[in-house]
């Protein structure tokens, strides 16, 4: 039997992903970058409340990422930057590029379903690919349940990899 994951999840989440007890086991602590990370990747500092972390994913919903990429970039190019020494810098999205797009429906063009309707997908295309570019993954996933899914995976893989227990 595989032993369950041991996953930190960042005291600013506000809806945190959950897992199955037998995939994985959380608790709630500051962390220095990311939203979650292994336990086996987290390491206290002297004086300090948050743990430092060698590699942590960060969560977005399409809202907050689509407000990250434009009015926030800023902001989340400092994010990225506390992110830099990490092996991977993975950013899974609740949501699909579909969801940035217009559609068309039988009453006429549908507006996407969020909160920037001045974005455009070609915008958010540029601004995915620069992060690519930048060596930043990110992983549009759909939906919260399936982004906790792709977490769990990409943990699974570091731990396989790192031999982290």
């Amino acid at each position: 039997m595989i032993a369950p994951l041991r996953i930190i999840i960042d005291t600013r989440e506000q809806s945190p992903w959950a897992w199955d007890a037998n995939d994985a086991t959380t608790e709630i602590r500051a962390l220095s970058a990311g939203d979650y990370a292994l336990a086996a990747d987290c390491e206290r500092v002297k004086g300090r409340a948050t743990l430092a972390v060698r590699f942590a994913v960060e969560r977005k919903s399409l809202d907050d990422f689509l407000g990250t990429i434009s009015a926030g970039w800023d902001r989340f190019q400092r994010e990225l930057t506390r992110m830099e020494a990490f092996p991977a810098r993975v950013v899974i999205v609740e949501g699909d590029f579909k969801d940035v797009c217009f559609s068309q429906g039988a009453d006429g063009i549908i507006p996407p379903p969020h909160n920037h309707p001045a974005l455009r997908p070609a915008f958010v295309a540029r601004r995915i690919s620069e992060l690519t570019m930048m060596g930043v993954s990110v992983l549009l996933a759909g939906d919260a349940q399936m982004a906790a899914g792709l977490a769990f995976r990409v943990f699974r893989r570091r731990q396989d990899l790192c031999s982290l227990t």
